[in-house]
């Protein structure tokens, strides 16, 4: 029986279930087969009771896949967990502003038990009512006494309403008798609690959950990993469905996923064999028990040299780095990405300004400076917002007037609303000069010259810059403190060359072959070289002790083992694994039961060859 034939049986016998299913198995596909079953054989049913099917999506661009892949059928509500949460209870005003209140004491206490000021403030109960009613603000900022909950918040209101009102429970079960969850491993405990312990619970005869998703793609600290205490073989409620089928990756990949990988063996539906190589550093310098930063430098340097001779070779053997690529390198963190695509200083700006927010101020492209010149991704969208420099230089790099006029008469000042044709030749000079000479232009010089001459305005970046020349005196100590590290970041952002910029703009259009290993996750690529390195983000991961299987911290075994799995299932034909980590010869040889004893190669004999 496959899997989707298990699930049809699931669904007409009113049962819930978790649908396991490994890496290139077609898990979503399973899942829009599920809708559409349930269109075809409920849909007039669920439309007399005016009833609708709920399908949860972790992102918005996998729900925009799905709506278009059901071609928008009405029957089926498709959203964020955020929006299916939130639009159950924002109607309970009354029940909203009473957990709010208790929401705002444990934070409150939080905040004081670590000795920090708090946004928070005390006896918000006594000035509830001044408020018309709480509202979501989908940003990462809330402010309780105005009513205004923001992402997170919506997560624990929500299971605060769950878990104390069965009512509300009885009227989501009324409305939605199916609901579907997918990328179940990434859902917050929060939230499988609301749907499983509480809802599921309260209406198990008339409600039906399906989780679809892969344990071993939880790479994050946020999300309930497994549902195993919830099987129904451990005294719970759901059924275990395993979808075994790998169409994505050649022969060698799946049999090296399967021998690490032990809840479900993967089936390859490819005829490839392709290939699967570790390669690693057998004369690596025992490392010593002091100054270990300093003896990390020193070897810095024979590590990338490694790198770079071994992409040169395989690049000879047709791994294509360059223009129409075939090949990926997958790196931990994002400041090797930086610096192998060109961007570090401008990483190391950033990284001093804000430090663990950096991917979300400068790689997510949410900081104004940042903005300008290469724009944004729509939030709720996941679309691109085409307001930056670069985009207007790529429009007139292609010839698209149209847009470059468009853009300028939107974003610019120029035009003043109205475009003549003597502008035209004017544009057309400021533009030849920005393209010809930006790559030898410090950042400062292109914003002067893009912005005095109207092309290109941008309101949140001049307050953002008005705001560096307010008088300390106006300001309370925090606001000073934030003036002082953003005239910082400003001064460096402005002194760095252009180029820099231009980097980073390939880099976020996809056009290197550079991603950090969290960031491909759901990808694919035909060819693979996934670097390790222990040197980096040490405190949550260890791979040579994940090797070697001495690791002692259970969540650091975890999620080094999740990231390998990812890393290596986005391979179609070719994997190889750059160790350069000191690994010891218990976890070569456990590599090698993985790999195939003749696949495990010492770095400096594989280039000798």
């Amino acid at each position: 029986m496959t899997a989707f034939e298990q699930i049809s049986q699931y669904l007409n016998e009113r049962k819930s279930f978790v649908l396991e299913a490994g890496a290139g198995s077609g898990k979503t596909y399973t899942l829009i087969q599920t809708l559409n079953y349930l269109i075809q054989n409920k849909g007039e049913e669920i439309k007399k009771t005016n009833q609708k099917i709920v399908c949860i999506t972790y992102t918005n661009v996998a729900k925009n896949e799905i709506i278009d892949r059901i071609e928008h059928n009405e029957l089926v509500i498709v959203s964020t967990i955020h929006e299916f949460l939130w639009g159950s209870i924002k109607q309970y005003q009354k029940q909203l502003k009473f957990e709010l209140c208790i929401l705002n004491e444990i934070n409150l206490a939080k905040d004081i038990a670590k000795g920090k000021d708090s946004k928070y403030i005390e006896k918000l109960e006594d000035r509830i009512d001044s408020i018309n009613k709480v509202e979501y603000n989908d940003s990462t900022f809330n402010d309780f006494e105005k009513g205004l909950i923001q992402h997170d918040d919506v997560i624990e209101i929500a299971k605060m309403m769950y878990e104390n009102y069965p009512l509300l429970t009885d009227i989501v079960s009324a409305k939605h008798p199916y609901i579907f969850v997918d990328e179940y491993q990434d859902t917050a405990e929060e939230t499988v609690f609301c749907l499983i312990d509480c809802l599921l619970k309260r209406n198990s005869k008339k409600e039906v959950i399906g989780f679809y998703g892969d344990s071993h793609q939880k790479i994050y600290d946020y999300g309930i990993g497994d549902l195993e205490k919830y099987y129904t073989s451990r005294g719970g409620q759901i059924e275990l469905v395993k979808k075994e089928e790998n169409y994505r990756s050649s022969q060698s990949v799946v049999g090296l996923l399967n021998n690490f990988r032990k809840n479900i063996q993967q089936k390859p539906q490819k005829k490839i064999d392709g290939s699967v190589k570790f390669i690693y550093w057998a004369n690596h310098p025992e490392k010593p028990k002091t100054k270990i930063r300093e003896f990390n430098a020193e070897i810095a340097a024979t590590k990338n040299q490694f790198y770079d001779t071994v992409v040169k070779k395989i690049s000879e053997l047709g791994w294509i780095f360059e223009g129409d690529t075939n090949a990926k390198v997958l790196v931990l963190a994002n400041s090797r990405v930086a610096k192998r695509a060109g961007f570090s200083n401008l990483y190391s700006v950033f990284s001093t300004r804000f430090g663990q927010s950096t991917k979300e101020r400068l790689l997510d492209r949410n900081h104004h400076l940042i903005t300008y010149f290469v724009g944004s991704i729509d939030k709720k969208t996941s679309q691109e917002r085409k307001i930056g420099l670069e985009h207007l230089i790529n429009f007139w790099y292609t010839g698209n007037q149209n847009e470059v006029i468009r853009f300028i008469k939107k974003n610019g000042t120029i035009l003043n609303g109205e475009f003549k044709h003597g502008h035209k030749k004017q544009i057309a000079e400021f533009l030849d000069t920005l393209s010809l000479n930006r790559k030898d232009w410090k950042i400062k010089e292109v914003y002067a010259f893009a912005s005095s001459k109207g092309i290109l305005s941008n309101k949140k970046f001049t307050e953002f810059i008005e705001r560096l020349s307010i008088d300390p005196k106006d300001l309370t100590e925090e606001e000073k403190e934030r003036q002082t590290k953003d005239k910082i970041l400003y001064d460096a952002f402005m002194e760095l060359s252009y180029t820099e910029l231009q980097n980073f703009w390939k880099h976020v259009q996809n056009n290197t072959v550079f991603s950090t290993k969290h960031g491909t996750k759901g990808e694919e690529y035909t060819n693979v070289l996934t670097v390790i390195d222990d040197t980096e983000w040490v405190q949550e991961y260890n791979f040579k002790n994940f090797f070697n299987d001495t690791e002692e911290i259970p969540e650091r075994k975890l999620r080094t083992r999740n990231l390998f799995y990812v890393e290596c299932s986005r391979t179609i034909d070719n994997l190889i694994v750059l160790c350069l980590s000191d690994l010891d010869p218990a976890a070569i040889a456990n590599v090698k039961t993985w790999f195939g004893r003749d696949n495990v190669i010492d770095v400096e004999e594989y280039l000798k060859n």
